[in-house]
């Protein structure tokens, strides 16, 4: 016998070689075929070896059912939180940790006994449970999952890390810009505060001078503290003038009320005079009457004139009474502008301390705010490089749950849950750092 393996034709009769019988010669023929059956199936074995293991459903999981023969029992189901597909005749079938062939067989056992005869069922997953991904991505949330995304890809799906390098210098020096701003205008608005209630204190204690002196060292830009008080003292010289323009407005008509109580005065003392004449006429004419010297019309006349005189007296009273009032009017109109302005004055004095109080309550945060954006900004400078991030996995094995690191090429399985740390950052220097704006 040669050493390969030689093809022996069934209709050829063999005979024996070296004397063999032809039972042998058979025999060993069936052992060079089972020998080369072994050979051709020992790679098949190990290819099944090496299989990844079935996919296992679980909550969130959504099935496709088929039953054929039985439309009305096919259809989608999703795999619910006890680990069951609710079906119906069959009710809740439990599935928890089979795999897709094996949830075949539990269905089609469930319909065999006494719903349906020999049940042909077929299970495939419509759609698997999603993918979340959550920390340091603009848009945390869920995601359908596909089969063979990696960690990289739902990051993406995710809309990428919340900020990459050069952003997040950008960004930075924004934040810097915008706190210093903040300072700088709080200690502007600070200093027009502080002016404005040198102002109003001094129109409450009805001062025609100012005294700045008391106002912080500017930090804002060269002449803005100039200017708020160039604008309060012109706020307080025409304040001032409006206030001295109403008061005399109306003490305008104080010299006309003045003479006209002069003039009823001379005239009233001017009537009581005659008055005076004629009570003494009246009674020389009645001392004449009575020794028959004087005439009764004389007398009458007398009378009338005297009660004509009495008139403009009252009538002149009547006028210095409401000459009076006049001026009273005119007093407490005077008084009523004056008070309107204190009282305005003071309202005004009293937001001011509430908003100054506000400012100073707000500027150290703000200077903090400003220290820190400036320290963030000169380490970003000296480090040059981006946030660094931790990522981690947290998967489903069983009833527990299992947490892991991973890279971003680590592929993810459904219902993995994606978290995007950023690592902190090393201690800051206490002093501020030099910054060198590119």
């Amino acid at each position: 016998m040669s050493a390969g393996i030689s093809i022996i034709r069934a209709d050829v009769p063999v005979r024996a070689e070296g004397g063999l019988p032809r039972t042998v010669v058979r025999l060993m023929r069936l052992v060079v075929l089972a020998a080369l059956a072994a050979v051709l199936l020992i790679p098949a074995f190990k290819v099944a070896a090496n299989d990844p293991p079935a996919y296992r459903v679980a909550p969130g999981d959504r099935l496709g059912i088929v039953v054929f023969g039985q439309t009305e029992l096919s259809g989608e189901w999703i795999v619910d939180g006890t680990h069951s597909v609710t079906m119906p005749l069959i009710g809740a079938v439990p599935v928890r940790g089979l795999g897709i062939r094996e949830i075949e067989q539990s269905i089609a056992q469930r319909l065999a006994q006494g719903f349906v005869q020999k049940p042909i069922v077929s299970v495939r997953l419509a759609e698997a449970r999603p993918i979340y991904v959550v920390g340091d991505v603009k848009t945390p949330g869920s995601h359908p999952y596909r089969y063979g995304i990696s960690v990289m890809a739902a990051v993406a799906l995710s809309g990428g890390f919340t900020l990459t390098e050069e952003r997040a210098q950008a960004v930075l020096r924004a934040e810097y810009l915008q706190a210093d701003e903040r300072v700088r205008t709080l200690e502007g608005t600070r200093n027009a505060i502080l002016a404005r209630r040198i102002r109003l204190e001094a129109q409450r204690d009805n001062r025609s001078s100012l005294d700045f002196a008391g106002l912080p060292a500017p930090t804002t830009a060269g002449g803005a503290l100039a200017d708020i008080i160039k604008g309060e003292a012109e706020m307080h010289a025409f304040q001032n003038a409006a206030l001295a323009e109403q008061v005399a407005l109306v003490e305008q008509q104080r010299p006309k009320l003045e003479a006209g109580k002069r003039y009823v005065s001379e005239q009233l003392a001017s009537e009581k005079r005659q008055l005076e004449l004629i009570q003494q006429h009246l009674v020389d004419y009645n001392a004449l009457l009575s020794s028959g010297l004087a005439r009764r019309y004389t007398g009458i006349e007398l009378q009338r004139e005297e009660a004509r005189n009495r008139g403009n007296i009252a009538r002149f009273n009547g006028e210095m009474s409401n000459i009076e009032v006049s001026l009273g009017e005119l007093a407490i109109r005077v008084r009523d502008i004056r008070d309107i302005y204190q009282r305005r004055v003071k309202t005004e004095l009293q937001e001011t301390l509430m908003r100054l109080g506000e400012i100073e309550a707000a500027l150290p945060a703000a200077r903090g705010t400003r220290e820190l954006r400036l320290r963030q900004v000169g380490f970003v400078e000296e480090a040059g490089g981006a946030p660094r991030r931790a990522l981690f996995v947290s998967r489903a094995a069983g009833d527990k749950s299992e947490t892991f690191a991973v890279t971003d090429t680590t592929l993810l399985e459904p219902g993995d849950i994606l978290r995007v740390e950023r690592l902190p950052e090393p201690p800051l220097s206490a002093e501020p750092v030099a910054v060198n704006w590119r």
